[in-house]
């Protein structure tokens, strides 16, 4: 009876996989830390020739209003701007919006180069109201560096790698915006003359 009891104890974790070893890359890692602590989504792109702060505030002005952003500049050279996006992957089962990430964006002009990055990242839960629409839970936003539990801490790393995707998508959309600043928006070609 032993015997049995020890062959099932040492056969359990390789028919179910290590649990130790998961092969999940702690999501710690993805984000950059600031000084506050807080995890951050950081990029650089050198500005154009030609291409002046006043015509990138207004081509991001424009693209950050139209996704709902609000936006304001400050100093000449530093735009700030809020809103949110919609994850689309969630750590939960089913496959369905899991929730938004609320961020602030920051722009600057550093002398020829632009720096920008997504601070004061929060997740945003949704939960099934009683006709089965998804609605925004009734919880405050929870900040992505929160600590969770050990219970809930698997998934709540899942969910912080599905954030940062999220989030980096988003950081190339505002970069191919920034390289269409100063491009002609007219094209010219021969109509058979």
């Amino acid at each position: 009876m032993v015997n049995l009891v020890l062959l099932l104890a040492v056969n359990m974790p390789i028919a179910h996989g290590n649990m130790a070893n998961n092969n999940m890359i702690s999501n710690d890692e993805r984000f950059a830390v600031d000084q506050r602590g807080k995890f951050v989504v950081y990029k650089t792109e050198p500005i154009a020739d030609g291409v002046s702060f006043s015509d990138i505030n207004q081509q991001l002005t424009n693209y950050l209003t139209q996704k709902g952003n609000h936006t304001t500049t400050s100093g000449g050279n530093r735009l700030e701007s809020w809103g949110s996006v919609t994850m689309k992957k969630h750590a939960g089962i089913g496959n369905y919006v899991g929730g938004t990430i609320n961020y602030t964006l920051v722009v600057e002009n550093d002398e020829g180069e632009l720096n920008y990055w997504f601070t004061d990242l929060t997740y945003q839960p949704y939960r099934n109201d009683r006709y089965g629409k998804r609605v925004k839970a009734s919880v405050s936003p929870i900040p992505l560096e929160k600590k969770m539990s050990k219970v809930n801490d698997k998934v709540w790393n899942k969910q912080r790698g599905y954030a940062y995707e999220t989030i980096d998508q988003l950081a190339d959309e505002v970069s191919s915006q920034l390289k269409a600043v100063g491009k002609s928006k007219i094209v010219t070609t021969s109509m058979g003359e």
